[in-house]
């Protein structure tokens, strides 16, 4: 699970499924009686609902099952903290890192400067509120994550998700983890309603093999 006051960092190529993973991680922390703040950079309030709408069309979803969770559309990183400061959420997502900005550098959205001094400040939030972070980073072209790697010497927790966007396969493997052990894959499978489970990847992989018990 997450643990209060670390940073994990996700990163993963664009169009991957990073932000349905994401909403995902908010819809079940939310389920769980948690408060959730999900900073959208990339997709309009009105857009990120539709998302969570999606990936809940197939359940039956309580009138105050989701209550804990709020979602905001900005790239303004004091506007974000503002909110932050009121809600005192138990988690925040951010997503993505390169589009959020610090108003008092003149360095554009993106830059390794502003990258590092957003995740700077975000890593303080997070210790002095005892707030889980999520931040979403984009991997390059040339396999770089958020810039030149700037952001895995500073978080806690560097995930990677990969896959194919043409296969319905995904994986999300730790590369960094001051909690725990980087030797395990989660393996998930894209569908209509978003991110599955893969319990049993042999079978999956292999739809010859006969089923583990």
């Amino acid at each position: 699970g997450l643990v209060s006051g670390s940073v994990v960092l996700v990163g993963g190529d664009p169009g991957i499924g990073k932000s349905t993973l994401m909403m995902q991680t908010a819809i079940g922390s939310a389920r769980e009686g948690q408060r959730v703040l999900y900073a959208t950079s990339e997709e309009s309030s009105y857009q990120s609902k539709i998302r969570a709408e999606r990936l809940l069309e197939t359940e039956e979803v309580g009138e105050h099952a989701l209550e804990g969770l709020y979602v905001l559309s900005d790239t303004n990183l004091e506007r974000i903290t503002k909110q932050v400061m009121e809600l005192r959420p138990n988690l925040l997502v951010i997503d993505s890192i390169q589009m959020v900005y610090k108003s008092d550098h003149v360095s554009s959205p993106g830059s390794v400067t502003q990258i590092r001094k957003c995740c700077l400040e975000l890593i303080y939030l997070a210790r002095q509120l005892q707030m889980s972070v999520m931040i979403v980073g984009h991997v390059t072209k040339e396999g770089q994550l958020a810039g030149p790697r700037v952001l895995e010497h500073l978080v806690d927790v560097v995930l990677n998700f990969e896959g194919d966007r043409h296969y319905a396969l995904r994986g999300l493997q730790g590369v960094k983890n001051r909690f725990g052990t980087t030797l395990e894959i989660g393996l998930f499978e894209m569908g209509q309603q978003g991110l599955a489970e893969v319990k049993d990847a042999a079978a999956f992989l292999d739809p010859d093999a006969p089923p583990r018990a």
